[in-house]
């Protein structure tokens, strides 16, 4: 057979089920094998599945495990016994597939050049009752700019979608799929699929992924886990294939909307590109996590997280921080273009019992989006002066190893203090009399 499809199967609405092998029975090509893996569901569940199933023309095989193991392990033992396939796929119980479904992918797949180990499409949105989510030219407009991205932004995010075909050489080098991160083995499997190869995009809209099912992921997950899960699977890739920057900036925003864009821009356009971005929003109730998430870059990390204050969530940013050095900022501030630059260029040339580099701040009041220039903050006056939300150490970067995690108790309009007095040594620190970093103050 050409494509091995498999099909896991845990818990599942009885309709669903029909509608997801019927259509899969419709396919027009049919040099395909189907494995549906049944991964310790109810009875209900496994009686749908054989009874469904009976309407098969194609060859299939139902593997009946009694425990649940999970969707990775379930994957790789459907994989397993389709080994001599060249393209696999799998599919959800819950969605519906367009008879040109497996045509269109293969089709694309042969044409496409010889490094590709994967093609996906767009797909379109059903609710649980199986009726289309309307489709408006925002809708469509929204899927061309979240799904049409480089194959870098991988690590940023997983935009492949539900509709997709790899190479079975390509599967065996990435490892299959793994267990460490269950909620998001999809995207742990592009991140790593996608350093042995390239991907093409099929521009059509040839399945229906069902939103809000009862027994679906996304229904039953929280999206803070998801995010957090998602995003430490591309730490650990990136961990593995030795991808580790020099400088991490944590970027923390909680209802920056208006600044935000100024902010990241800020940062993404510095003249030393060597960085990962670690944006964590904190709960924001205005739209500054849509401007985050429509930010492309693959050295972007976006973690948006429910309210829980800048202390915790700086804690929690630091986790995915794998820079040497690191710098703090707020979704109001921005760098200057050189910050980077030179701050790194700097440190770099100092002792390793040199733990902070302490830069100059300049302080922008913003009267009604008018900026008006203020005063210049003095770095080495940080330790010589009472800390205020004027003279914070905004401009430091910090060496990553120096800094402690343990952040409870911390007030949150003082997380930037209590990371420089943990560190404020006359012999472990050292001023840079330049302003990099510019502070709005309201």
């Amino acid at each position: 057979m050409k494509v091995g499809v498999v099909l896991p199967v845990y818990h599942q609405e009885r309709e669903y089920i029909f509608e997801c092998i019927q259509s899969m029975e419709k396919q027009t090509f049919r040099d395909y094998k189907l494995v549906i893996v049944l991964d310790g569901p109810n009875e209900e569940t496994v009686a749908a599945i054989k009874e469904a199933s009976k309407q098969l023309t194609i060859p299939y095989q139902i593997v009946d495990r009694k425990i649940n193991l999970g969707i990775s392990p379930t994957l790789n033992e459907g994989f397993q016994l389709l080994q001599d396939c060249p393209y696999l796929t799998w599919i959800s119980s819950d969605n519906r597939h367009d008879p040109n479904f497996l045509e269109r992918l293969v089709d694309t797949m042969d044409k496409a050049p010889k490094e590709t180990v994967l093609v996906y499409s767009f797909y379109r949105r059903i609710d649980q009752n199986g009726t289309p989510i309307t489709y408006t030219k925002a809708w469509y407009e929204y899927v061309e700019h979240f799904m049409t991205r480089k194959k870098e932004e991988i690590f940023q995010n997983c935009f492949i979608g539900a509709s997709f075909l790899f190479t079975n050489d390509a599967f065996s080098k990435a490892g299959g799929y793994r267990t460490d991160f269950p909620n998001v083995q999809d995207h742990d499997f592009w991140i790593r699929l996608l350093q042995h190869g390239d991907f093409v995009l099929l521009r059509e809209y040839i399945m229906e992924y069902r939103f809000n099912g009862r027994f679906a992921l996304t229904t039953n997950i929280p999206p803070e886990q998801l995010t957090m899960e998602s995003m430490a699977s591309s730490i650990d890739v990136q961990k593995r294939i030795g991808k580790l920057p020099k400088v991490s900036v944590v970027l923390y925003a909680h209802n920056h909307v208006k600044t935000i864009d100024h902010a990241l821009n800020s940062v993404l356009q510095q003249t030393f590109s060597d960085f990962q971005l670690v944006v964590i929003d904190d709960g924001s109730t205005d739209h500054t996590p849509d401007a985050i998430h429509l930010t492309h870059d693959s050295r972007m990390v976006p973690l948006l997280l429910n309210h829980r204050g800048k202390s915790d969530s700086i804690g929690i940013a630091l986790e995915y921080c794998i820079g040497d050095y690191v710098l703090f900022m707020t979704g109001e501030d921005w760098l200057d273009p050189q910050a980077l630059q030179l701050m790194v260029q700097k440190m770099d040339t100092l002792p390793s019992n040199i733990e902070m580099l302490l830069t100059n701040h300049k302080v922008w009041f913003d009267r009604q989006r008018r900026m008006i220039a203020g005063p210049i903050i003095l770095g080495n006056l940080y330790g010589k002066v009472a800390l205020n939300k004027t003279t914070q150490p905004y401009a430091v970067l910090y060496r990553l190893r120096s800094l402690q995690k343990n952040l409870s108790g911390v007030l949150d309009d003082q997380i930037e203090s209590h990371f420089y007095n943990q560190h404020a040594k006359a012999d472990h620190m050292h001023w840079m009399n330049m302003a990099l970093y510019h502070k709005r103050m309201k």
